[in-house]
């Protein structure tokens, strides 16, 4: 679909598949960063250094999954569907 021809609620839809699509990989990636992050804890081979970067990505990734909930929350209210996915 061509960008200049789309309406705002086309462009917004348009919008919330591609953040749902995003939103299915980050459940992915929290979730096999979380289970490194305890495996990598109870490893007393593993250095801090790197049980740090681990935590490290772990936030990080916790806070996008927070941003892309936020954004698909703004966009289910201006579709009038704040209850949806």
């Amino acid at each position: 679909m061509n960008l200049e021809n789309m309406t705002v609620e086309e462009m917004a839809l348009e919008e919330r598949k591609f953040l749902h699509d995003i939103s299915n990989q980050l459940v992915v990636a929290q979730g096999m960063s979380s289970f490194l992050q305890k495996a990598l804890d109870s490893n007393d081979t593993v250095g801090a250094k790197e049980k740090e970067r681990m935590e490290k990505i772990s936030n990080s990734v916790k806070k996008i999954v927070d941003l892309v909930k936020a954004r698909r929350a703004t966009l289910h209210a201006i579709n009038g569907d704040p209850a949806a996915d």
